[in-house]
């Protein structure tokens, strides 16, 4: 399950950033994980890989989604260089700090603290033309539900995390990689940001639509030949984009970033 304002990847953090004051990291295995959460001023990670074979992972997370301490994008950057072992070897961190740091910081910048002290991580972010696949208005215009204000809270992308009232809920922003997406109080950006974490290149919103939407769009990743009856009756993602939502995905090439490590290490003990 899972323009906009950026860090630079390699800059050391500012005087005002926190710090944890005691960092444990030590190796595990998935299965070995003894539970634990996150809370004000604690940050947990039961058991997480540095880079993901699809890009999610620790430095994902620290460099890009929570950046600067804030939401900056639900999209994946490509991540490029590293040993084979940060695809695979996993590391459980349980950090504390001597105040009350909100997740978004501890997972962002206190967390690139981590990872640049504990794995001695350099890593530097690059644009690049590629592969991306433009989101444009599809033959008879976009059959898009607007939003309804109040319903729900929505996510703050580029600010800090606020506090829910009594009766308040989060607004539903996540993607499901066998096929869904499902998106409250957004816009554009915000969706492709949720496509873009289940297609096999990034996307560039060309609609120029400006709206708030809910959106929930289902399709089917499945090979056909191998789909279960239920999800054969579900189109593929551009049939889906296309009748779902009057938009279209249409290949093309663009501006790509990237997160390129240039240097990183087993972490040091504890």
């Amino acid at each position: 399950m899972f323009s906009i304002l950026w860090l630079q990847a390699q800059s050391e953090p500012s005087p005002a950033t926190p710090k944890f004051a005691v960092v444990s990291v030590k190796p595990c295995k998935p299965g070995d994980s003894h539970g634990g959460d996150s809370s004000p001023g604690r940050l947990y990670i039961a058991c997480g890989v540095l880079a993901g074979t699809d890009n999610t992972g620790l430095i994902q997370v620290a460099y890009n989604r929570y950046a600067g301490g804030v939401l900056n994008s639900f999209r994946l950057i490509p991540i490029e260089g590293g040993p084979d072992w940060i695809h695979s070897e996993a590391f459980e961190i349980d950090a504390k700090s001597d105040s009350r740091q909100n997740i978004l910081m501890m997972q962002g910048p206190m967390m690139q603290a981590i990872l640049e002290d504990r794995f001695k991580l350099k890593i530097h972010r690059e644009t690049r033309q590629g592969p991306v696949y433009e989101l444009t208005l599809g033959k008879g215009g976009p059959k898009l539900k607007p939003w309804q204000e109040g319903s729900c809270v929505p996510p703050a992308v580029g600010r800090p995390l606020s506090l829910l009232a009594d009766g308040e809920r989060r607004c539903r922003n996540m993607a499901n990689g066998r096929g869904g997406v499902d998106m409250e109080g957004g816009n554009l950006t915000g969706f492709i940001g949720l496509l873009g974490m289940v297609v096999d290149r990034p996307l560039i919103d060309k609609t120029g639509l400006t709206g708030t939407y809910e959106i929930h769009l289902k399709f089917s990743m499945e090979n056909p030949a191998a789909a279960s009856a239920a999800v054969s009756e579900l189109p593929d993602l551009f049939q889906a984009v296309q009748d779902q939502l009057g938009l279209k995905l249409v290949p093309a090439k663009g501006p790509v970033d990237v997160l390129v490590i240039d240097h990183i290490e087993r972490p040091s003990g504890n």
